[in-house]
């Protein structure tokens, strides 16, 4: 019989707790880029041009890596529902490491290539040295930084949400303390630019909620009473043989995703200062209010991982996506409702309002597909289908870049170029949707 615990069982209220943790922790994540934008700020318009630029390219990079914390943290709620956690834990904890070392490596190569990469591809020559700075440090901590997330993604699973919270809190006050002391103490001489020392400030942040959240993960899974087994290495072997097609699966996924995004907008740039600016704010806008339905995806991403090896996958589906789909229909109308006050909220003097408004409901016109898109994946990605996730963004993106650039080129439309963006998620839905048939049926 499957051990059942507060936190794993699927209730109403335990999905509003999870979901609003990550509600939380998405909002802490984003408020940690906007914190070293606003520290550099008085450094003129050349340094938060080029740290803008490097968080531009290091969210890239690191959306593709970030599918290892994905693939982990599936693997680590379906072990927690079946309450085998300290037995599995040190078999992923072996199996994630040997692919994140690949990954690291794969980072300080890639290092050396930013400059001449900038610079084949005619970024501003002023910028390229900052940029190449910045990113140099952020590829050479990559393991810290995955390492740290699965550590804060291990306490949520496990039940510890509090205290995963509490630890990303330590790690934004740290951030902001070490943006402050290298940029305007003494310190700042130890760096090359400031784009670099912002870059140490981020591992510098991460390098503190490592130990301030693996202790008390440590202690959490010793006052269960299990000793953990060594792993074997043929049970090593294994998991990492179907470890590493989910994980490069899953970040293919989220590259294919931002650039399915960022590619529209560079298209709608050529329309014109006035078209960029509005879709500056309505994407900017837009972004703050996906945090709520992204942390509904997380929160049924964990539940029905718990659910693996319960008597009735469909329900579980059912439950979540009503419980996801409530959430998300309710904000959705009120973000609609309110459109024109935060639209007009991110405008300022400088930005017509009434394009802007409408390039947000165009964005939100994709919401339906968007959520079946995303939800499907979620699901899909417990059960380590990494190349369908793969493939099928892959075919989104491949139909949302030629309409966004019928629309631009051709028709000079900038709403058809954001709102193209639901054909594209409604096909990948269709598809991910049928893989997940497939799998039910072939699983009994």
């Amino acid at each position: 019989m499957r051990p059942v615990t507060d936190h794993t069982r699927l209730t109403g209220r335990s999905f509003a707790g999870f979901a609003a943790t990550m509600l939380l922790v998405e909002f802490m994540v984003v408020g940690m880029g906007a914190v070293d934008l606003l520290m550099i700020a008085p450094l003129g318009m050349v340094h938060i041009a080029a740290l803008g630029l490097g968080d531009l390219i290091a969210v890239a990079l690191f959306s593709f890596f970030a599918g290892l914390v994905h693939a982990l943290s599936g693997r680590l709620a379906v072990a927690e529902g079946a309450g085998e956690t300290v037995r599995r834990l040190p078999v992923l904890a072996v199996a994630g490491a040997a692919l994140l070392a690949v990954f690291q490596v794969v980072g300080l190569v890639a290092a050396p290539l930013v400059a001449p990469a900038l610079t084949a591809a005619g970024q501003d020559p002023v910028l390229v040295p900052a940029v190449a700075d910045h990113l140099g440090v952020r590829l050479g901590g990559l393991a810290l930084a995955l390492t740290a997330s699965v550590t804060g993604v291990a306490l949520r699973v496990c039940g510890a949400k509090g205290t995963a919270t509490a630890v990303l809190a330590v790690g934004f006050a740290a951030n902001l303390a070490l943006d402050h002391a290298f940029l305007y103490t003494g310190l700042a001489v130890w760096f090359s630019s400031p784009e670099a020392a912002v870059a140490w400030a981020t591992v510098g942040a991460q390098a503190v909620m490592l130990p301030v959240g693996a202790l008390p993960l440590y202690r959490l899974l010793a006052r269960r009473g299990q000793r953990p087994v060594r792993p074997r290495a043929r049970e090593v072997g294994r998991e990492l043989r179907t470890l590493v097609p989910t994980a490069c699966g899953i970040g293919g996924r989220h590259v294919n995703d931002y650039m399915g995004a960022v590619l529209p907008v560079l298209f709608i740039g050529t329309l014109g200062a006035e078209a960029v600016a509005a879709t500056a704010v309505a994407t900017r806008v837009y972004t703050l209010y996906c945090r709520l339905p992204q942390s509904c995806f997380e929160a049924a991403f964990v539940f029905y991982g718990y659910a693996q090896g319960g008597p009735d996958a469909r329900r579980t589906v059912r439950t979540l996506t009503r419980y996801a789909g409530a959430v998300t229909a309710v904000s959705g109308v009120a973000a609609v409702a309110a459109a024109p006050w935060l639209v007009a909220a991110f405008s300022g003097g400088g930005v017509d309002p009434e394009p802007a408004r409408w390039l947000f409901l165009a964005y939100m016109a994709s919401l339906p597909a968007y959520f079946f898109d995303q939800l499907r994946a979620r699901f899909l990605s417990v059960h380590r289908r990494g190349g369908v996730l793969a493939a099928t963004s892959l075919l989104t993106y491949a139909v949302t870049v030629p309409l966004a650039w019928c629309a631009v080129f051709v028709w000079g439309s900038a709403f058809g170029a954001i709102a193209g963006r639901a054909a594209g998620y409604a096909l990948s839905a269709l598809f991910l949707g049928r893989a997940l048939d497939r799998q039910w049926a072939s699983t009994g």
